[in-house]
Order: structure tokens, then C-alpha cells, then sequence
């Protein structure tokens, strides 16, 4: 029982390779997609109900959210027809390095690799989630896409460098707790 979100996310990160490879099926790409979304939601909620949180969940689940996040995107980008204007591509370049320069604080100041799990980061991810397919669809990616994830990477900047200890689950930079 205490794996379980563990197993489901470990069915996310191989859902999100596969999602890389679906180049001509955009039904069957969709419904992997979901699926995947669905699994990440529910396996935080599972380790949170059921108090099976444990370091390497959180891990593993950083890794299929970002395996997720560039097979996605970059199948989306390369296969179905997502056009991205220069300012979006300028700013997600932005928030890019941000997130690298996060996940360089958290390893050197606290020895570990991890992505926050802030309520900003959580609807970071919910807003490439819809916004991402939506786009394909409607055949317009707006920059708007790109706000809520420059405020979440720069939250997570000013917590990680405000923080003594690491906490994942930090709600945000109200929550810091410098014990």
C-alpha cells in the first residue's frame, strides 16, 4: 500500500515518454495526455490522504513532471501544429533558466535535487496543462502562459534563498519558517 502513488507515478513517467513517440494520432496522444494528468494529481493526493510521502515520491515526482512537461510540449511543438509567438518563446526561455538556477540553489545549499511544490508551481503546471492542448486547437499560444510561471519560478527563487531548511511542500513565500 505505501508505493501505490509511487507505482502511479512511475506509470506517469513512462506515459510521458510515450507521449514523445505518438507523432500521428492526436485522439490517442490526448487521452495519454489526461491520463497523466489525472495520475499526477492523484498520486499527491493518495501520499497527502493516506500519509505515504516519503523522499523519493517527491523526487520521482519532480522527474515525471518534467519529463511530462518537455515530452509534451515538444510533441505537441514538433508534430501538432503548436506555433509559439517570440515572446513566449523569449519568456519560457526565461522561466527556464530560472527553474535551473532554483534546482542549482537546492542542491547547493541543501544537498538535493527537488522543484517546490507551492501552490504558484502546482497552478504553473495546471495552466501548461490546459493551455498546452487548447493552443493546438485553437491555433494560438498567448503570452498570458507565461505569467503565472515567472511569479511561481521567481516565489521559489526568494523562498530557496530565504529558507534555512528545505521544505517541498511549502505553500509559498508566506509559509517560510526559518526554525
Amino acid at each position: 500500500m505505501k508505493n501505490i502513488p509511487n507505482y502511479i507515478t512511475a506509470i506517469r513517467l513512462a506515459l510521458s515518454v510515450l507521449l514523445y513517440f505518438i507523432t500521428d494520432n492526436w485522439t490517442l496522444f490526448l487521452m495519454i495526455y489526461f491520463v497523466c494528468g489525472i495520475s499526477d494529481v492523484l498520486d499527491g493526493f493518495l501520499a497527502r490522504m493516506f500519509h505515504l510521502q516519503t523522499k523519493t515520491g517527491a523526487r520521482l515526482d519532480s522527474l515525471a513532471d518534467f519529463i511530462f512537461f518537455f515530452s509534451a510540449f515538444f510533441r505537441m511543438l514538433l508534430s501538432y501544429g503548436l506555433t509559439i509567438p517570440s515572446p513566449v518563446i523569449w519568456g519560457t526561455i526565461l522561466v527556464a533558466l530560472i527553474r535551473f538556477f532554483n534546482l542549482y540553489i537546492t542542491r547547493r545549499k541543501f544537498g538535493l535535487t527537488g522543484i517546490l511544490h507551492t501552490i504558484g508551481n502546482k497552478l504553473s503546471g495546471f495552466i501548461f496543462f490546459i493551455a498546452c492542448p487548447a493552443a493546438v486547437m485553437m491555433d494560438d499560444l498567448s503570452l498570458w502562459i507565461v505569467f503565472i510561471p515567472l511569479i511561481s519560478s521567481l516565489e521559489e527563487t526568494f523562498i530557496l534563498l530565504q529558507s534555512k531548511t528545505y521544505d517541498p511542500d511549502i505553500k509559498s513565500f508566506y509559509h517560510i519558517s526559518n526554525k
